[in-house]
Protein backbone atom coordinates (compact mmCIF):
# COMPACT_ATOMS: atom_id res chain seq x y z
CA UNK A 1 0.00 0.00 0.00
CA UNK A 2 2.90 2.44 0.68
CA UNK A 3 4.26 2.10 -3.11
CA UNK A 4 0.49 1.97 -4.54
CA UNK A 5 -0.26 4.99 -2.40
CA UNK A 6 2.46 7.31 -4.18
CA UNK A 7 1.64 5.45 -8.00
CA UNK A 8 -2.01 6.23 -7.19
CA UNK A 9 -1.26 10.03 -6.43
CA UNK A 10 1.15 10.61 -8.47
CA UNK A 11 -0.72 9.33 -11.43
CA UNK A 12 -4.05 11.19 -10.71
CA UNK A 13 -1.93 14.75 -10.24
CA UNK A 14 -0.29 14.67 -14.01
CA UNK A 15 -3.85 13.52 -15.13
CA UNK A 16 -4.92 16.50 -13.71
CA UNK A 17 -2.10 18.91 -14.81
CA UNK A 18 -2.03 17.47 -18.23
CA UNK A 19 -5.64 18.18 -18.47
CA UNK A 20 -5.57 21.55 -17.86
CA UNK A 21 -5.11 23.03 -21.76
CA UNK A 22 -7.65 20.76 -22.60
CA UNK A 23 -9.96 22.27 -20.30
CA UNK A 24 -8.71 25.66 -20.74
CA UNK A 25 -8.67 26.10 -24.39
CA UNK A 26 -12.28 24.17 -23.88
CA UNK A 27 -13.64 26.93 -21.92
CA UNK A 28 -11.52 29.77 -23.94
CA UNK A 29 -13.33 28.57 -27.24
CA UNK A 30 -16.87 28.49 -25.95
CA UNK A 31 -16.10 31.73 -24.71
CA UNK A 32 -15.12 33.39 -27.90
CA UNK A 33 -17.16 31.65 -29.96
CA UNK A 34 -20.56 30.03 -28.53
CA UNK A 35 -21.56 33.11 -26.43
CA UNK A 36 -22.12 35.67 -28.73
CA UNK A 37 -20.27 38.83 -27.23
CA UNK A 38 -17.73 38.68 -29.96
CA UNK A 39 -18.81 38.46 -33.75
CA UNK A 40 -16.82 36.00 -35.98
CA UNK A 41 -15.87 34.56 -39.32
CA UNK A 42 -15.83 31.30 -39.55
CA UNK A 43 -13.49 29.09 -38.38
CA UNK A 44 -10.98 26.27 -39.11
CA UNK A 45 -11.89 24.03 -36.69
CA UNK A 46 -8.91 21.28 -37.15
CA UNK A 47 -6.54 24.16 -37.04
CA UNK A 48 -7.78 25.14 -33.41
CA UNK A 49 -7.77 21.51 -32.61
CA UNK A 50 -3.95 21.35 -33.50
CA UNK A 51 -2.85 24.31 -31.88
CA UNK A 52 -4.62 22.45 -28.54
CA UNK A 53 -2.80 19.35 -29.43
CA UNK A 54 0.52 21.53 -29.65
CA UNK A 55 -0.15 23.31 -26.40
CA UNK A 56 -1.22 20.49 -24.30
CA UNK A 57 2.23 18.61 -25.75
CA UNK A 58 4.63 21.34 -24.65
CA UNK A 59 2.65 21.94 -21.24
CA UNK A 60 3.20 18.14 -20.80
CA UNK A 61 6.94 18.68 -21.20
CA UNK A 62 7.33 22.31 -18.99
CA UNK A 63 5.53 20.24 -16.19
CA UNK A 64 7.81 17.40 -15.94
CA UNK A 65 10.45 19.82 -16.36
CA UNK A 66 9.46 22.07 -13.62
CA UNK A 67 8.20 18.86 -11.39
CA UNK A 68 4.65 19.93 -11.20
CA UNK A 69 3.64 15.89 -11.22
CA UNK A 70 5.90 15.55 -8.13
CA UNK A 71 3.90 15.41 -4.96
CA UNK A 72 7.05 16.70 -2.88
CA UNK A 73 7.82 19.86 -4.99
CA UNK A 74 4.13 20.89 -4.69
CA UNK A 75 3.95 20.61 -1.19
CA UNK A 76 7.23 22.46 -1.20
CA UNK A 77 5.30 25.62 -3.13
CA UNK A 78 4.31 28.21 -0.74
CA UNK A 79 1.28 29.85 -2.07
CA UNK A 80 1.77 27.68 -5.86
CA UNK A 81 1.40 31.17 -7.54
CA UNK A 82 4.84 31.41 -9.11
CA UNK A 83 5.08 27.86 -9.50
CA UNK A 84 1.64 27.90 -11.93
CA UNK A 85 2.69 31.50 -13.38
CA UNK A 86 6.10 29.78 -14.56
CA UNK A 87 4.52 27.22 -16.14
CA UNK A 88 2.38 28.72 -18.10
CA UNK A 89 4.77 31.59 -19.10
CA UNK A 90 7.08 29.08 -20.18
CA UNK A 91 4.51 27.12 -22.34
CA UNK A 92 3.01 30.24 -23.93
CA UNK A 93 6.19 31.55 -25.07
CA UNK A 94 6.77 28.11 -26.64
CA UNK A 95 3.65 28.13 -28.22
CA UNK A 96 3.30 31.71 -29.43
CA UNK A 97 7.36 31.30 -30.79
CA UNK A 98 5.52 28.40 -32.73
CA UNK A 99 2.99 30.75 -34.03
CA UNK A 100 5.39 33.18 -35.20
CA UNK A 101 6.60 30.54 -38.05
CA UNK A 102 2.70 29.78 -38.84
CA UNK A 103 1.22 32.17 -41.60
CA UNK A 104 -1.78 29.62 -42.68
CA UNK A 105 -4.25 30.50 -39.98
CA UNK A 106 -4.40 33.80 -38.26
CA UNK A 107 -6.14 32.66 -34.61
CA UNK A 108 -7.95 34.74 -32.29
CA UNK A 109 -6.36 37.10 -30.11
CA UNK A 110 -8.89 36.67 -27.25
CA UNK A 111 -8.92 32.66 -27.83
CA UNK A 112 -5.40 32.68 -27.05
CA UNK A 113 -4.85 34.80 -24.59
CA UNK A 114 -7.94 33.79 -22.14
CA UNK A 115 -7.23 30.10 -22.82
CA UNK A 116 -3.31 31.33 -21.42
CA UNK A 117 -5.29 33.16 -18.16
CA UNK A 118 -7.26 30.15 -17.55
CA UNK A 119 -4.39 27.81 -17.43
CA UNK A 120 -2.84 29.97 -14.85
CA UNK A 121 -6.34 29.75 -12.88
CA UNK A 122 -6.79 26.28 -13.57
CA UNK A 123 -2.71 25.21 -12.39
CA UNK A 124 -2.88 26.89 -9.32
CA UNK A 125 -6.59 25.39 -8.36
CA UNK A 126 -4.95 21.90 -9.59
CA UNK A 127 -2.19 22.62 -7.14
CA UNK A 128 -4.57 23.63 -4.22
CA UNK A 129 -7.04 21.11 -5.25
CA UNK A 130 -4.39 18.05 -4.64
CA UNK A 131 -2.84 19.58 -1.72
CA UNK A 132 -6.44 19.59 -0.10
CA UNK A 133 -6.91 15.65 -0.99
CA UNK A 134 -3.98 14.82 1.07
CA UNK A 135 -4.72 16.99 3.65
CA UNK A 136 -8.12 15.36 3.92
CA UNK A 137 -6.64 11.87 3.35
CA UNK A 138 -4.07 11.80 5.78
CA UNK A 139 -6.78 13.71 8.28
CA UNK A 140 -9.84 10.98 7.51
CA UNK A 141 -9.85 7.73 10.29
CA UNK A 142 -8.55 5.32 7.79
CA UNK A 143 -5.99 7.92 6.73
CA UNK A 144 -3.37 6.24 8.27
CA UNK A 145 -2.81 2.50 7.87
CA UNK A 146 -1.17 0.25 10.24
CA UNK A 147 2.63 -1.32 9.59
CA UNK A 148 5.02 -2.98 11.80
CA UNK A 149 8.88 -2.15 11.78
CA UNK A 150 11.28 -5.48 11.97
CA UNK A 151 13.85 -4.23 14.47
CA UNK A 152 14.09 -2.52 17.62
CA UNK A 153 17.47 -0.47 17.55
CA UNK A 154 17.96 3.03 16.79
CA UNK A 155 17.68 2.52 13.01
CA UNK A 156 14.08 1.26 13.75
CA UNK A 157 13.41 4.16 15.68
CA UNK A 158 14.59 6.64 12.89
CA UNK A 159 12.16 5.01 10.70
CA UNK A 160 9.82 5.40 12.88
CA UNK A 161 10.22 8.70 13.67
CA UNK A 162 10.32 9.91 9.99
CA UNK A 163 7.26 7.94 9.32
CA UNK A 164 5.70 10.03 12.00
CA UNK A 165 6.47 13.43 11.14
CA UNK A 166 5.97 13.23 7.75
CA UNK A 167 2.80 14.45 6.45
CA UNK A 168 2.68 12.29 3.22
CA UNK A 169 3.54 9.17 4.71
CA UNK A 170 -0.37 7.40 4.84
CA UNK A 171 0.43 4.90 7.45
CA UNK A 172 1.48 4.71 11.30
CA UNK A 173 3.63 2.14 13.40
CA UNK A 174 1.27 -0.49 14.64
CA UNK A 175 4.22 -2.29 16.38
CA UNK A 176 7.98 -3.46 16.57
CA UNK A 177 9.21 -6.61 16.58
CA UNK A 178 13.00 -7.60 18.15
CA UNK A 179 15.24 -8.87 15.92
CA UNK A 180 17.06 -12.21 17.45
CA UNK A 181 19.64 -11.48 19.71
CA UNK A 182 18.51 -7.68 19.61
CA UNK A 183 18.60 -5.82 22.81
CA UNK A 184 15.92 -3.03 22.91
CA UNK A 185 15.73 0.58 22.61
CA UNK A 186 12.96 2.61 24.04
CA UNK A 187 10.54 3.15 21.32
CA UNK A 188 7.14 4.43 20.97
CA UNK A 189 4.64 1.26 20.15
CA UNK A 190 4.24 -1.93 21.29
CA UNK A 191 6.73 -4.61 20.82
CA UNK A 192 6.96 -8.14 20.03
CA UNK A 193 9.60 -10.62 20.44
CA UNK A 194 10.58 -12.66 17.51
CA UNK A 195 8.34 -15.78 17.94
CA UNK A 196 5.48 -14.01 18.07
CA UNK A 197 5.70 -12.81 14.12
CA UNK A 198 2.09 -13.93 13.59
CA UNK A 199 0.94 -11.28 15.77
CA UNK A 200 1.77 -8.59 13.50
CA UNK A 201 -1.55 -9.52 11.49
CA UNK A 202 -2.80 -11.41 13.44
CA UNK A 203 -3.37 -8.49 16.89
CA UNK A 204 -2.20 -5.58 15.25
CA UNK A 205 -3.74 -5.48 11.88
CA UNK A 206 -0.63 -4.09 10.23
CA UNK A 207 -0.77 -4.18 5.83
CA UNK A 208 2.81 -4.00 5.65
CA UNK A 209 6.09 -5.06 7.49
CA UNK A 210 9.20 -2.73 7.28
CA UNK A 211 12.50 -5.05 7.72
CA UNK A 212 14.94 -1.95 9.17
CA UNK A 213 18.02 -4.46 9.46
CA UNK A 214 21.76 -2.66 10.41
CA UNK A 215 23.93 -2.41 8.51
CA UNK A 216 26.09 -5.47 10.35
CA UNK A 217 23.22 -7.61 10.24
CA UNK A 218 22.40 -7.51 6.10
CA UNK A 219 24.09 -10.91 5.96
CA UNK A 220 20.89 -12.47 7.86
CA UNK A 221 18.48 -10.91 5.02
CA UNK A 222 17.68 -14.31 3.81
CA UNK A 223 17.08 -15.58 6.66
CA UNK A 224 14.50 -12.69 8.25
CA UNK A 225 12.57 -12.86 4.85
CA UNK A 226 12.08 -16.74 5.04
CA UNK A 227 10.41 -15.94 8.44
CA UNK A 228 8.34 -13.70 6.93
CA UNK A 229 7.26 -15.79 3.82
CA UNK A 230 3.98 -17.29 5.69
CA UNK A 231 2.69 -14.06 6.14
CA UNK A 232 0.16 -12.50 4.20
CA UNK A 233 1.18 -8.74 4.03
CA UNK A 234 3.84 -7.49 1.67
CA UNK A 235 7.12 -6.87 3.12
CA UNK A 236 9.80 -3.70 2.46
CA UNK A 237 13.37 -3.57 3.22
CA UNK A 238 14.65 -0.14 4.67
CA UNK A 239 17.63 0.70 3.48
CA UNK A 240 19.87 2.83 5.17
CA UNK A 241 21.82 4.03 2.12
CA UNK A 242 23.23 6.92 3.19
CA UNK A 243 23.01 10.29 0.63
CA UNK A 244 24.64 9.91 -2.73
CA UNK A 245 23.33 6.38 -3.62
CA UNK A 246 21.30 5.45 -6.88
CA UNK A 247 17.69 4.02 -5.84
CA UNK A 248 17.56 0.34 -8.43
CA UNK A 249 14.32 -0.47 -10.43
CA UNK A 250 13.09 -2.23 -7.06
CA UNK A 251 14.16 0.26 -4.60
CA UNK A 252 11.76 3.27 -4.17
CA UNK A 253 12.02 6.68 -2.02
CA UNK A 254 9.03 6.85 -0.20
CA UNK A 255 8.84 10.38 0.77
CA UNK A 256 12.79 10.55 1.79
CA UNK A 257 12.91 7.10 3.10
CA UNK A 258 14.58 3.79 1.24
CA UNK A 259 12.43 0.83 0.44
CA UNK A 260 13.11 -2.60 -1.40
CA UNK A 261 10.75 -4.40 -2.54
CA UNK A 262 11.42 -8.19 -1.64
CA UNK A 263 9.37 -9.61 -4.20
CA UNK A 264 7.24 -7.87 -7.10
CA UNK A 265 3.97 -6.58 -6.00
CA UNK A 266 1.70 -6.09 -9.41
CA UNK A 267 -0.76 -4.16 -6.75
CA UNK A 268 1.42 -1.38 -6.19
CA UNK A 269 0.74 -0.49 -10.25
CA UNK A 270 -1.96 2.44 -11.21
CA UNK A 271 -2.55 -0.13 -14.05
CA UNK A 272 -3.38 -2.97 -11.53
CA UNK A 273 -4.68 -0.73 -8.63
CA UNK A 274 -7.76 1.02 -11.71
CA UNK A 275 -7.36 -0.76 -15.18
CA UNK A 276 -7.80 -4.40 -13.42
CA UNK A 277 -10.83 -3.42 -11.36
CA UNK A 278 -12.48 -1.46 -14.30
CA UNK A 279 -11.92 -4.27 -16.59
CA UNK A 280 -13.12 -6.55 -14.21
CA UNK A 281 -16.46 -4.91 -13.53
CA UNK A 282 -17.21 -4.50 -17.30
CA UNK A 283 -16.31 -7.93 -17.77
CA UNK A 284 -18.49 -8.89 -14.84
CA UNK A 285 -21.18 -7.33 -15.89
CA UNK A 286 -21.10 -8.27 -19.29
CA UNK A 287 -21.05 -12.22 -18.23
CA UNK A 288 -23.62 -11.67 -15.55
CA UNK A 289 -26.06 -10.33 -18.47
CA UNK A 290 -25.11 -12.54 -20.79
CA UNK A 291 -25.74 -15.76 -18.71
CA UNK A 292 -28.62 -14.66 -16.39
CA UNK A 293 -31.18 -17.14 -18.56
CA UNK A 294 -28.63 -20.22 -18.18
CA UNK A 295 -27.77 -18.98 -14.91
CA UNK A 296 -31.88 -19.50 -14.04
CA UNK A 297 -32.10 -22.54 -15.84
CA UNK A 298 -29.40 -24.06 -13.80
CA UNK A 299 -31.14 -23.05 -10.65
CA UNK A 300 -34.13 -24.28 -11.79
CA UNK A 301 -32.57 -27.65 -12.61
CA UNK A 302 -30.76 -27.85 -9.01
CA UNK A 303 -33.99 -26.87 -7.05
CA UNK A 304 -36.09 -29.62 -9.13
CA UNK A 305 -33.53 -32.48 -8.46
CA UNK A 306 -32.65 -32.12 -4.92
CA UNK A 307 -33.52 -30.69 -1.78
CA UNK A 308 -31.34 -27.74 -0.47
CA UNK A 309 -30.14 -24.32 -1.40
CA UNK A 310 -29.90 -23.48 -4.81
CA UNK A 311 -26.33 -21.45 -3.77
CA UNK A 312 -23.33 -23.01 -2.14
CA UNK A 313 -21.28 -20.33 0.41
CA UNK A 314 -18.47 -20.80 1.39
CA UNK A 315 -15.52 -18.89 3.08
CA UNK A 316 -11.93 -18.84 1.36
CA UNK A 317 -9.46 -16.21 1.38
CA UNK A 318 -8.14 -13.32 -1.38
CA UNK A 319 -5.84 -10.51 -1.58
CA UNK A 320 -3.89 -9.81 2.11
CA UNK A 321 -5.61 -13.14 3.66
CA UNK A 322 -9.23 -11.18 3.48
CA UNK A 323 -11.74 -13.67 4.24
CA UNK A 324 -15.03 -13.52 1.81
CA UNK A 325 -17.84 -15.79 0.94
CA UNK A 326 -17.91 -17.14 -1.99
CA UNK A 327 -20.95 -17.92 -4.32
CA UNK A 328 -21.10 -21.61 -6.23
CA UNK A 329 -23.69 -23.79 -7.50
CA UNK A 330 -24.73 -26.27 -5.29
CA UNK A 331 -23.17 -29.74 -6.70
CA UNK A 332 -23.84 -32.10 -3.87
CA UNK A 333 -26.49 -33.42 -1.96
CA UNK A 334 -27.32 -31.55 1.58
CA UNK A 335 -26.37 -33.72 4.39
CA UNK A 336 -29.29 -35.74 6.21
CA UNK A 337 -28.47 -36.04 10.02
CA UNK A 338 -30.94 -36.35 12.27
CA UNK A 339 -30.06 -33.20 15.35
CA UNK A 340 -27.00 -32.10 12.77
CA UNK A 341 -26.70 -28.12 13.44
CA UNK A 342 -24.85 -25.65 11.20
CA UNK A 343 -21.92 -26.50 13.40
CA UNK A 344 -21.62 -30.04 12.70
CA UNK A 345 -21.82 -29.25 8.24
CA UNK A 346 -18.08 -28.51 7.38
CA UNK A 347 -17.16 -28.09 3.82
CA UNK A 348 -13.90 -28.72 1.76
CA UNK A 349 -11.86 -28.15 -0.67
CA UNK A 350 -13.90 -29.21 -3.84
CA UNK A 351 -16.45 -26.20 -2.45
CA UNK A 352 -19.05 -28.65 -1.14
CA UNK A 353 -20.84 -29.74 1.62
CA UNK A 354 -19.97 -32.96 3.91
CA UNK A 355 -19.09 -33.69 7.24
CA UNK A 356 -14.99 -34.11 7.29
CA UNK A 357 -13.02 -31.07 6.63
CA UNK A 358 -10.05 -32.92 5.69
CA UNK A 359 -12.06 -35.18 3.17
CA UNK A 360 -11.81 -34.37 -0.34
CA UNK A 361 -14.46 -35.50 -2.77
CA UNK A 362 -13.83 -38.04 -5.38
CA UNK A 363 -15.00 -38.92 -9.00
CA UNK A 364 -17.42 -41.38 -7.77
CA UNK A 365 -18.35 -40.00 -5.00
CA UNK A 366 -22.22 -40.69 -4.30
CA UNK A 367 -22.76 -37.09 -2.45
CA UNK A 368 -22.11 -35.05 -6.05
CA UNK A 369 -25.39 -34.96 -7.82
CA UNK A 370 -26.20 -35.56 -11.70
CA UNK A 371 -27.03 -32.11 -12.65
CA UNK A 372 -23.40 -31.54 -9.88
CA UNK A 373 -21.10 -33.71 -12.53
CA UNK A 374 -22.40 -31.78 -15.51
CA UNK A 375 -21.75 -28.48 -13.61
CA UNK A 376 -18.36 -29.23 -12.03
CA UNK A 377 -17.04 -30.71 -15.69
CA UNK A 378 -18.08 -27.96 -17.64
CA UNK A 379 -17.16 -25.12 -14.56
CA UNK A 380 -21.11 -23.69 -14.94
CA UNK A 381 -20.66 -24.21 -10.83
CA UNK A 382 -18.75 -21.25 -11.26
CA UNK A 383 -20.83 -18.63 -12.84
CA UNK A 384 -22.10 -17.06 -9.70
CA UNK A 385 -18.15 -15.88 -8.85
CA UNK A 386 -18.91 -13.40 -11.46
CA UNK A 387 -20.69 -11.35 -8.19
CA UNK A 388 -17.68 -11.87 -6.35
CA UNK A 389 -16.01 -10.24 -8.73
CA UNK A 390 -18.43 -7.29 -9.12
CA UNK A 391 -18.32 -6.79 -5.27
CA UNK A 392 -14.35 -6.52 -5.14
CA UNK A 393 -13.81 -9.64 -3.72
CA UNK A 394 -12.14 -11.62 -6.44
CA UNK A 395 -10.89 -10.78 -9.99
CA UNK A 396 -11.58 -12.82 -13.39
CA UNK A 397 -7.86 -13.95 -13.68
CA UNK A 398 -5.76 -14.52 -10.17
CA UNK A 399 -4.70 -17.71 -8.25
CA UNK A 400 -7.72 -19.46 -7.28
CA UNK A 401 -9.21 -18.71 -3.45
CA UNK A 402 -8.06 -21.43 -1.22
CA UNK A 403 -10.06 -22.46 2.21
CA UNK A 404 -8.23 -21.25 5.15
CA UNK A 405 -7.81 -24.80 6.66
CA UNK A 406 -5.46 -25.43 3.54
CA UNK A 407 -3.93 -22.05 3.57
CA UNK A 408 -3.02 -22.84 7.23
CA UNK A 409 -1.57 -26.29 6.06
CA UNK A 410 0.53 -25.19 3.00
CA UNK A 411 1.96 -21.84 4.15
CA UNK A 412 4.52 -24.18 6.88
CA UNK A 413 4.87 -26.72 4.20
CA UNK A 414 5.70 -25.08 0.79
CA UNK A 415 7.97 -22.23 0.39
CA UNK A 416 6.78 -18.83 -1.05
CA UNK A 417 3.27 -20.29 -1.19
CA UNK A 418 1.84 -17.30 0.42
CA UNK A 419 3.26 -14.98 -2.13
CA UNK A 420 -0.44 -15.62 -3.88
CA UNK A 421 -1.76 -13.71 -1.35
CA UNK A 422 -0.12 -10.67 -2.79
CA UNK A 423 -2.46 -10.46 -6.22
CA UNK A 424 -6.48 -10.45 -5.85
CA UNK A 425 -8.10 -14.76 -5.75
CA UNK A 426 -9.52 -15.41 -9.61
CA UNK A 427 -11.89 -17.29 -11.12
CA UNK A 428 -9.39 -18.39 -13.21
CA UNK A 429 -5.52 -18.14 -13.93
CA UNK A 430 -2.56 -19.02 -15.09
CA UNK A 431 -2.30 -22.62 -13.14
CA UNK A 432 -5.81 -23.90 -14.24
CA UNK A 433 -4.99 -22.87 -18.06
CA UNK A 434 -2.26 -24.94 -18.33
CA UNK A 435 -4.15 -27.95 -16.77
CA UNK A 436 -3.12 -27.59 -12.94
CA UNK A 437 -6.92 -27.90 -11.85
CA UNK A 438 -8.18 -30.22 -9.38
CA UNK A 439 -6.93 -32.01 -6.16
CA UNK A 440 -5.35 -34.59 -8.30
CA UNK A 441 -2.81 -32.07 -9.72
CA UNK A 442 0.53 -30.88 -7.94
CA UNK A 443 -0.33 -28.08 -5.37
CA UNK A 444 3.77 -27.14 -5.36
CA UNK A 445 3.23 -26.89 -9.18
CA UNK A 446 0.42 -24.78 -9.26
CA UNK A 447 2.29 -22.08 -7.04
CA UNK A 448 4.68 -21.91 -9.25
CA UNK A 449 2.48 -21.38 -11.90
CA UNK A 450 0.86 -19.00 -9.82
CA UNK A 451 4.30 -17.32 -9.17
CA UNK A 452 5.11 -16.98 -12.69
CA UNK A 453 1.35 -14.30 -13.03
CA UNK A 454 3.01 -12.59 -9.72
CA UNK A 455 5.90 -11.87 -11.18
CA UNK A 456 4.70 -11.53 -15.05
CA UNK A 457 1.18 -9.58 -14.69
CA UNK A 458 -0.30 -7.62 -17.51
CA UNK A 459 -3.90 -6.92 -18.72
CA UNK A 460 -2.43 -8.97 -22.39
CA UNK A 461 -1.55 -11.94 -19.78
CA UNK A 462 -5.06 -12.07 -18.61
CA UNK A 463 -6.80 -11.22 -22.14
CA UNK A 464 -4.82 -14.24 -22.65
CA UNK A 465 -5.95 -16.74 -20.12
CA UNK A 466 -9.24 -15.74 -20.17
CA UNK A 467 -8.85 -16.55 -23.98
CA UNK A 468 -7.35 -20.06 -23.15
CA UNK A 469 -10.05 -20.65 -20.22
CA UNK A 470 -12.71 -20.03 -22.83
CA UNK A 471 -11.20 -22.59 -25.25
CA UNK A 472 -9.44 -25.19 -22.96
CA UNK A 473 -9.83 -24.71 -19.33
CA UNK A 474 -13.32 -24.69 -18.91
CA UNK A 475 -13.89 -28.58 -19.74
CA UNK A 476 -10.99 -30.24 -17.71
CA UNK A 477 -10.58 -34.10 -16.80
CA UNK A 478 -9.09 -33.31 -13.44
CA UNK A 479 -12.68 -31.70 -12.67
CA UNK A 480 -15.50 -33.82 -10.65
Amino acid sequence: MTRRSINTIQFWLKVGFFSVPALAYGLAGYVRFETGYFPHAPIETRSYISLVVLVTLLWALVVEHLGLGQVEILLKAQTGIRMAATATASCLTFVLAALFFYRTTSFARIFVVTGGILMFVLSFGMIHLFRWIIYVLKESNNGRFPIAILGADDLAVRVGDHLAKNPLTACKVACYVALPNQDPVALDAPLLPWDRLDEMVEVFHCKEVFVALPLHRLSETQQVLENLQHLYIPARMVLDLGQGISLADRIFDFYGLPLLDVRSYPLDTVGYAIGKRAFDICFSVLALLLSAPLMLLIALAIKLTSRGPVLFVQERLSLNGKRFDMLKFRTMSVPNRQGSNDQEVRVGADGDIYLNLTKESESDDPRITAVGKFLRKTSLDELTQFINVLAGDMSVVGPRPELSFFVEKFRTEIPSYMARHNVKSGMTGWAQVNGLRGSGTSIPQRIQYDLYYLRNWSMMLDVKIIFLTVFRGLISRNAY
